[in-house]
């Protein structure tokens, strides 16, 4: 793959993509801030699990200790200040710019600022940050700054893009598809491998929707065929993006037929719809409708913008870099996920650009669903106002009451209900053994203290609980096996789920037991 032939100017024209892109991507911007502000205070506000106060006042005091500053390892500007309250001036300010993108006002300038204030929370987030999305949402946002006009106002009569931005966005979506489709089959799981990872895949993934449990009832041969289709787009059409403008359409075809898919049988947030977003980037101007671009004021047939425009330069000059950091975070990603992967990349580059090339989150790779989880633990979460007597109290999203239907709550991501997905694949919570923070369920921990000083952000995270808030005194979880019912089952009894119990996920938990 030659990225100057590929920039070649007989090759399609992005005109289109030009004015579209900035405009979706702002709208997701504003679906994860929005998303992020709902539940800031339960999950890192000053009453929260993982208090992001809490966090900078360490760090500044390690600042003040070794009169070193961490920005450039954890950049964020709260690292000026913090306070709930300017947090959520930021987020909201945050939606606002989002809208002002969508309007076309200052969009270079103003990605900029959603870009780092993204970063800023990404930073701060800890662990309810740490997903994939997030850190695609930081990439495209990063590589949005070379497309985007950096002009005062841009409607309509857009210029085509910088040669070298598109391919960027290219770029990104083949690492994106073929790596999740490499290591799923480079990982050694047996479902994959074995193309039944469909058959467990709806039950058992973290957030299933309505829809989820009738494509668990499908025939095998469907979830068979599945797979085989999932492969193919993953694998195979990757490659179809380099191969011309037919090529990069059923490229485009067949991920933003994958999306819809994975969008109408589970909540994967703005997951899907950022992947579709940069589908759409694989689309040039021919396979527009002529209205649109009419109504954009595209001109048949114009010249190209020339390379001695300086313009130009800044996406050229980004290429091989962005291609040299996102190759690199391939290798580290893949040496270890993948046990017969040896890194293919020197050492030395590794060493002197891993760590910087991690502080942004903006240069990854990706790996979604590399194990296919063939059962589905839940932690059910059980309260005491008296120590003996423990009635369960019910997430808002995730598994619990078997007669309730899976929600519909995408492009909303509930991070403390995705959180307990992971926690029941761990072997259960000691408090002992947790309480350290690089415990990867130390925040567990944290959840049951909250809860347990009655700290109401962390509650309004949960339906509401059996007893009085201030009068729980212990919380204890309980491990359970869920699985979807069959369609004779739920006929009969109304219920989506069946369940039967494993075992205690943790003993009795107080906050004298917090304390020791």
């Amino acid at each position: 793959m030659n990225p100057i032939l590929w920039l070649d100017s007989r090759r399609g024209r992005y005109t289109v993509v030009r004015w579209l892109f900035p405009r979706l991507l702002a709208g997701i911007y504003l679906i994860a801030f929005a998303s992020w502000g709902l539940q800031y205070d339960g999950l890192v506000g000053e009453d929260g699990i993982l208090p992001a106060k809490s966090l900078m006042e360490n760090i500044h005091a390690f600042e003040e200790r070794e009169h070193h500053t961490l920005f450039w390892q954890m950049p964020s500007v709260f690292h000026w200040h913090y306070s709930d309250a300017f947090a959520h001036g930021i987020l909201i300010s945050c939606c606002v710019l989002a809208v002002l993108v969508m309007a076309g006002v200052a969009q270079g300038p103003l990605l900029a600022l959603l870009w780092f204030s993204y970063l800023s929370f990404a930073t701060t987030g800890e662990i309810f940050m740490g997903y994939q999305w997030d850190a695609l949402l930081l990439e495209a946002g990063l590589l949005a700054l070379f497309i985007a006009p950096w002009r005062l106002w841009s409607w309509r009569g857009p210029m085509e893009p910088p040669r070298g931005s598109v391919f960027l966005l290219h770029w990104l979506l083949f690492r994106l598809m073929f790596l999740s489709g490499y290591v799923k089959i480079g990982g050694g799981d047996l479902p994959w491998h074995d193309m039944t990872a469909l058959l467990y895949h709806y039950e058992t993934q973290p957030l299933p929707n309505g829809l989820s449990w009738f494509a668990h009832q499908a025939p095998r041969w469907i979830h068979v065929a599945g797979c085989w289709i999932m492969y193919f787009i993953e694998l195979g059409l990757p490659f179809a993006i380099f191969l011309g403008r037919w090529g990069r359409l059923a490229a485009a075809l067949g991920f933003l037929g994958l999306m819809a898919m994975i969008s109408a049988t589970g909540n994967y947030n703005f997951f899907d719809l950022l992947t579709a977003v940069l589908a759409i980037t694989l689309l040039d101007d021919r396979w527009w409708l002529q209205r649109v671009r009419r109504w954009l004021r595209i001109e048949p047939g114009t010249e190209r913008p020339s390379f001695k425009r300086w313009p130009q330069w800044p996406a050229l000059a980004a290429v091989l870099p962005v291609m040299l950091f996102t190759l690199l975070a391939a290798d580290s990603f893949l040496a270890g996920r993948i046990p017969q992967y040896k890194p293919k990349l020197s050492a030395t580059l590794h060493e002197k650009l891993d760590a910087p090339i991690a502080r942004t989150r903006s240069f990854n790779a990706y790996g979604l669903f590399q194990d296919m989880t063939e059962q589905r633990p839940e932690i059910i979460l059980e309260v005491s106002d008296d120590g003996a007597f423990f009635l369960p109290v019910d997430f808002k999203y995730k598994p619990g009451d078997l007669k309730r239907r899976p929600p519909f709550i995408a492009p909303h991501q509930p991070r403390l209900d995705w959180q307990m997905w992971f926690a029941a694949l761990y072997p259960g919570f000691d408090p002992r053994r947790d309480a350290n923070p690089a415990s990867p369920m130390h925040w567990f921990g944290q959840f049951c203290r909250a809860l347990l000083q009655h700290k109401k952000p962390v509650w309004d995270l949960l339906e509401p609980p059996p007893f009085p808030i201030e009068k729980i005194t212990q919380v204890r979880a309980r491990l359970y096996r869920y699985h979807f019912t069959s369609p004779e089952v739920r006929q009969a009894t109304g219920e989506w789920w069946q369940r039967e119990e494993i075992g205690p996920f943790s003993g009795r938990i107080s906050l004298d037991t917090l304390s020791r």
